[in-house]
């Protein structure tokens, strides 16, 4: 039988490494001295025993980094604190910013400044009591809060909340001023930047923290050392292999290591980036680990998303240019691009103009019917891609299967707009249905919510008189009205889809006249090298596309020739 594989115990071998570490440290550390360590003689300690103490208290408390004043209580009647006399103020005290800088008068029954008019805001009845309990007790008092009213540059005043810490010294009391601001600003950079280190002690085991990685371990701010193993527990299950052997690494050749890893900490696991760094002396062996760790949870998210919806936006780009490939494909199998010579007395022309957004609804239908006349449409599915291609296919094929029942356009265009109706609410169109009447040089034709056409006569261009009815596919019950108009030979129609004519920058009338005008303009041109209509709609549709084509376009133009003349009789 086979076995799972064993997997490998990486704290295991994590600790046999900070094992040997400690038996090489205690190998290489260097042997105690013989003899007792020396002894200072007296003279050394106070070598002008007539020397005022209070100056040897000023030198010790000069050494003090913070700010600390040496005070004598002044009491009232009763033998309650109502005063400090300051006795000694350190230097860092005095080159504190906001030390008062001036002399100030004496307490009353003391022998320095008063504490009170010194630092306004430092006396209050909570700090009176603190000060009395310190001196009756003689246990220190820390972290006291306190406000002090400060001086601003424009000559204002502002107030601060500080902290001090009394401490009590014979029958005086020693006030010192932490330099918690440095702290504050500290644990505030933490929380801010979700970042925290700590420094890893091999020789006595201990891990100490700042409060901003044990907020990350999930622990109390206030936790200062923990540990090492505590620590390590809080990395996930699947992370700890890949850390523990980046920790061995860096305890084993002291290069540093830049890694992902995850914690279990408040709420879900976080990520975090861990910068370690040996410490050790003069290219000895490794003492122990500095490390800085930072939250990175948020960013690695956002990133992850980020990449996600590149993905998507990449996936949805092919399925795009998929569909449009297919799309223009059968597009091209259901519509074609050219209009041939139709029945008699009738040339036609066709230009189309794809889209930049996508192929689009437009279709046109030229036909001659077994009666002798010819159906010239022209019409606008709503929408582009595969739907619209669907339903400009419906509406083409329908209109050419209904025009043989030789049924009148007005007919034809409510069949049409039924249909359209059935194909649910999206299914909208537009269209220019015709029927031309040779014998009688009739055009019969009907206008669902389509431009009207333009009438090319004697080198004139102007919209025909519409009578325009709702698109096809809105309402259900719709009776469309044709309009007749009698052409004449040499006559032009254009019919054309809206995409020829519509900007959104510009109003339709003004897109009107100018379809008229490049019209007549290409005619007059046309005339003077030949009359070809494709030419013609080739230029016109060139004219009227602008740099950015937001819809297709479709141009159709018929025109109507003179009859032919009769042949003569033989013999004639």
């Amino acid at each position: 039988m086979y076995g799972r594989p064993e997997q490998p115990d990486w704290g295991e071998a994590l600790r046999r490494t900070v094992e040997r570490l400690r038996e090489e440290q205690r190998r290489s550390a260097p042997a105690e001295p013989p003899g007792p360590p020396p002894v200072v003689p007296d003279a050394a300690l106070d070598p002008d025993p007539a020397r005022p103490p209070d100056l040897d208290l000023r030198h010790l408390l000069d050494a003090v980094p913070q700010a600390a004043v040496l005070a004598e209580p002044v009491l009232d009647a009763a033998g309650t604190v109502r005063d400090l006399a300051a006795v000694v103020v350190n230097e860092a005290a005095l080159r504190h910013p906001h030390h008062p800088g001036q002399p100030h008068r004496q307490a009353d029954g003391g022998g320095g400044l008063s504490l009170r008019e010194a630092y306004p805001g430092l006396w209050s009845a909570a700090f009176a009591d603190t000060v009395g309990e310190v001196l009756r007790t003689g246990y220190a008092a820390r972290s006291v809060p306190v406000r002090r009213s400060l001086r601003t540059p424009d000559g204002g005043t502002r107030t601060r909340r500080e902290h001090v810490t009394a401490h009590r010294l014979g029958r005086r009391l020693l006030l010192v001023w932490p330099d918690d601001r440095t702290e504050e600003i500290t644990r505030a950079a933490q929380r801010i930047a979700r970042v925290g280190w700590a420094e890893w002690d091999l020789e006595e085991s201990r891990l100490d923290v700042s409060p901003g990685l044990a907020v990350l371990l999930g622990l109390p701010p206030d936790t200062a050392a923990l540990a090492p193993g505590r620590a390590l527990r809080r990395v996930t299950e699947t992370a700890r292999p890949a850390l523990y052997r980046d920790l061995g690494r860096l305890l084993a050749t002291g290069e540093d290591i830049d890694v992902l890893t995850e914690l279990y900490g408040v709420g879900r696991p976080r990520r975090v980036r861990l910068v370690a760094e040996a410490v050790r002396e003069d290219g000895g062996p490794v003492e122990g680990l500095r490390v800085v760790l930072q939250d990175v949870t948020e960013l690695w998210e956002s990133r992850r998303r980020l990449r996600e919806q590149e993905e998507e936006t990449e996936r949805q780009a092919r399925r795009a240019d998929t569909e449009h490939h297919v799309v223009q494909r059968l597009q091209e199998a259901l519509q074609p691009r050219s209009a041939a010579l139709v029945g008699i007395g009738v040339r036609t022309a066709v230009a189309y103009r794809p889209a930049e957004a996508g192929v689009g609804g437009d279709w046109f239908k030229v036909r001659q019917l077994p009666d002798g006349q010819v159906l010239l449409a022209v019409g606008d599915a709503r929408g582009h891609g595969l739907d619209a291609v669907a339903l400009m296919s419906t509406l083409r094929h329908a209109l050419a299967g209904l025009a043989f029942t030789g049924a009148l356009v007005e007919s034809l265009g409510g069949w049409l707009n039924r249909i359209a109706c059935d194909e649910g609410d999206e299914a909208t169109a537009t269209a220019v249905i015709s029927r031309y009447y040779p014998d009688r040089r009739l055009l019969r034709w009907i206008c669902a919510g389509h431009p009207p056409p333009v009438l090319l006569r004697d080198g004139r261009a102007a919209p025909m008189a519409a009578d325009t009815g709702p698109p096809l596919g809105v309402l259900p019950d719709v009776a469309y009205r044709a309009v007749e108009t009698y052409v004449r030979p040499g006559d032009t129609v254009l019919l054309y889809s809206d995409g020829l004519v519509e900007r959104r920058d510009q109003d339709i009338d003004t897109r009107l006249d100018a379809l008229c005008a490049a019209v007549r303009r290409n005619a007059t041109e046309d005339c003077a090298h030949g009359p070809d209509l494709q030419e013609l709609v080739d230029a016109v549709v060139r004219d009227m596309s602008g740099p950015l084509s937001e819809d297709d376009a479709t141009l159709l133009a018929f025109r109507f020739e003179p009859e032919p003349e009769p042949e003569p009789e033989p013999g004639s």
